[in-house]
């Protein structure tokens, strides 16, 4: 187990994972992983990141392979920094609104940024901003 909640699979591709295995760690920021464990345990629902490590479909909701067409060209997944966070239960803006009044405390643990509107996941990053509030950048 990476965290009490978490296990390596979910913040990588099964590309990724293949070649490194455990080692995968390697390029995924610790700060990301902080936060997705700080935001299961304290909103206690379960969070999916990627699951195809169990047969299903999400596979670059964490790290991304630089070559992938998926997403923005510079996208914060293509430096281990970024998640997209499914929460069983909870809707996107829910989560939002929880991140929004506890940023001060995600925000010591490296959070930087959400997108806003994303319509079913809830897009969170450890981008280096210089700003000291939440970014909430647009989605698309």
């Amino acid at each position: 187990m990476l965290t009490k909640n978490f296990i390596i699979q979910e913040f990588v591709t099964p590309e990724i994972y293949k070649r490194f295995g455990e080692n995968s760690i390697w390029f995924v920021d610790k700060r990301i992983i902080t936060i997705a464990d700080y935001l299961r345990e304290s909103l206690k629902t379960p969070i999916t990141i990627n699951n195809w490590h169990i047969g299903g479909q999400r596979n670059e909701s964490g790290l991304r392979a630089g070559n992938t067409t998926t997403g923005a060209s510079w996208s914060q997944h293509k430096y281990g920094r970024a998640v997209d966070l499914h929460f069983k239960g909870l809707k996107p803006e829910e989560v939002r609104n929880y991140i929004r009044k506890n940023f001060a405390v995600l925000s010591v643990m490296g959070l930087t940024t959400i997108e806003k509107d994303t319509p079913t996941w809830v897009h969170i990053d450890c981008r280096n901003t210089g700003i000291k509030t939440l970014l909430e950048v647009p989605y698309k």
